[in-house]
């Protein structure tokens, strides 16, 4: 198994301390609320919730009792309950979900899935742990069709790397389509804006906080942040380049019954995600939360 590429327990303290981690109420989790046949209460499982501020968000949403966060960072994991101590909290892997079949209503991961080595795994996982009429719904960047961004123009390494780690968007519906997820759709939102250069690089220099400097080595981390020095010390206004970032958002939808996801996970029975070495252990050891079990390791 690939270690991580980033050890966020070092830098959970820090994680919250720019202005953009703040979360509005998740849009997707609204919308499958609206289109629900019943107005029924439901269960939402955050994978790769980090330091819990998307369930934070959703806190308001009068339907919601029951809403679980995991993550394999106890530092993360740590932040979310000083903030939230009601909401439920598990240290976990992503590719081996602590919990019953059919637990839950709707399942998020955001900005996460690429952190998770057995990818393959944790979508037959979710499958699992969904209900009928359940939806999952990842978002996530696109590098694939982000090749503009200014991250990967002076820091080309990061580049490298999450063109292997982040799945392309075909590879996430086909693996779905195989987990027995259906409706499985793909929405690419492309953001063309004029950054200024000085503000980027007082973001960019707070490296701990951001994952795609903290995956990269520190000689391709400090060649980037010379040349950006240098074209900032050879000009005194502000120097605004074009930039432009693809995110991607995939929803499926778990409407079989427990014949087809026996048949999903016999038809992948055996194999492996490609490039991957199985689900890591989870961390977890009994979950005191209604509909959770222990499972082994498989």
């Amino acid at each position: 198994m690939r270690p991580a590429r980033v050890d966020y327990d070092a830098v959970a303290h820090l994680y919250d301390t720019t202005p953009h981690r703040t979360k509005p109420i998740d849009p997707e989790l609204l919308s499958f609320i609206v289109r629900r046949a019943t107005p029924a209460d439901i269960s939402v499982l955050d994978v790769g919730c980090g330091t819990g501020n998307q369930l934070i968000a959703n806190r308001s949403i009068p339907t919601c009792v029951r809403m679980v966060g995991l993550d394999r960072s106890s530092g993360m994991l740590h932040q979310a309950r000083l903030k939230a101590p009601e909401i439920a909290w598990v240290q976990a892997d992503g590719s081996v979900l602590p919990f019953r079949a059919d637990s839950f209503d709707f399942v998020t991961c955001q900005f996460a899935l690429h952190h998770i080595n057995d990818k393959a795994g944790m979508l037959r996982e979710v499958f699992r742990v969904l209900r009928r009429g359940g939806r999952l719904v990842v978002r996530n960047v696109c590098p694939q069709d982000s090749p503009d961004w200014l991250f990967y123009d002076y820091f080309p390494e990061s580049q490298t790397i999450d063109l292997e780690d982040f799945w392309s968007p075909e590879n996430v519906t086909a693996q779905l389509d195989r987990a027995g997820f259906d409706a499985v759709d793909v929405e690419r939102e492309h953001l063309h804006f004029a950054q200024d250069l000085r503000a980027w690089f007082d973001e960019v220099r707070q490296r701990a906080t951001c994952s795609q400097l903290l995956a990269i080595s520190d000689a391709g981390y400090q060649a980037g942040m010379r040349r950006l020095t240098d074209e900032l010390a050879a000009r005194s206004e502000p120097l605004l380049r074009e930039n432009h970032l693809c995110l991607v958002t995939i929803r499926g939808n778990k409407t079989a019954g427990p014949s087809a996801s026996s048949k999903a996970q016999s038809d992948i029975n055996g194999r492996r995600e490609p490039g991957g070495e199985g689900p890591a252990p989870s961390s977890s050891a009994a979950l005191d939360i209604p509909g959770s079990q222990r499972r082994s390791p498989s």
